[in-house]
């Protein structure tokens, strides 16, 4: 029973899987915050190009207000022609940058756009997956804490059935070595440290004698 519930400990202490969760649970929190900050980055941009769009907006009609004043004929002035015309380039030559520069900024937006489908999909698709490998850890984490709950519980009522001096002596031994007091003897060897048991020791283990390995002091079982 003490070896089962040692075992039990040693695969929970062991499992590599909550590690593992949590390297991808820290992995999907920076995915996480990526999007985010594209998705942040997408707003900036739509922000930017519906201001770019007002301002064409308001050249286009500012260079049209200048050519109906220019061919309306209301003035033959030729400075005055000229001034107008002056003002009609600069005008044409300002929408023509932000066209160009809102034409820019919808290109970064579509690709951005791209971006955030494909990654937005992989982080649901990751999450998914962590979350049901977090419920078979739990699952299994809590199978093994109910075993060793038992086995505990068994521990405890069967302490009051053992000798006195065996108790004290294991006891003790938990002391000194921690949970892992009792090794059997596995094809010879000692399976706490994995070394060789002299057949001597082996024999008197095997009548019932109180037996440690030689080498990391555990109460041997044949």
């Amino acid at each position: 029973m003490q070896l089962r519930l040692q075992e039990l400990q040693r695969q929970l202490q062991a499992s590599g899987l909550a590690r593992e969760l949590k390297r991808e649970k820290q992995r999907l929190e920076t995915c996480q915050e990526t999007v985010r900050a594209r998705m942040q980055e997408r707003e900036e941009l739509r922000r930017q190009i519906a201001s770019l769009e007002r301002a064409c907006q308001d050249l286009a009609a500012r260079k049209k207000q200048l050519e109906g004043k220019l061919y309306s004929g209301e003035t033959s002035n030729p400075k005055e022609l000229n001034n107008i015309q002056h003002k009609i380039d600069t005008t044409a030559g300002e929408l023509a940058r932000e066209e160009e520069r809102a034409m820019e900024l919808a290109l970064q937006q579509e690709q951005l756009e791209e971006w955030l489908k494909e990654n937005v999909s992989k982080l649901q698709a990751g999450k998914a997956a962590y979350r049901e490998k977090l419920d078979q850890y739990r699952t299994w984490r809590e199978g093994l804490q109910q075993e060793m709950d038992v086995l505990a519980v068994n521990a405890a009522r069967l302490e009051g059935e053992i000798d006195s001096k065996l108790l004290a002596l294991y006891s003790d031994l938990q002391r000194r070595l921690g949970t892992k007091v009792l090794a059997r003897v596995v094809k010879g060897t000692c399976s706490g440290c994995h070394l060789v048991v002299p057949p001597v020791l082996l024999r008197e283990a095997r009548a019932g004698k109180f037996i440690y390995c030689e080498s990391c002091g555990r109460l041997l079982l044949p």
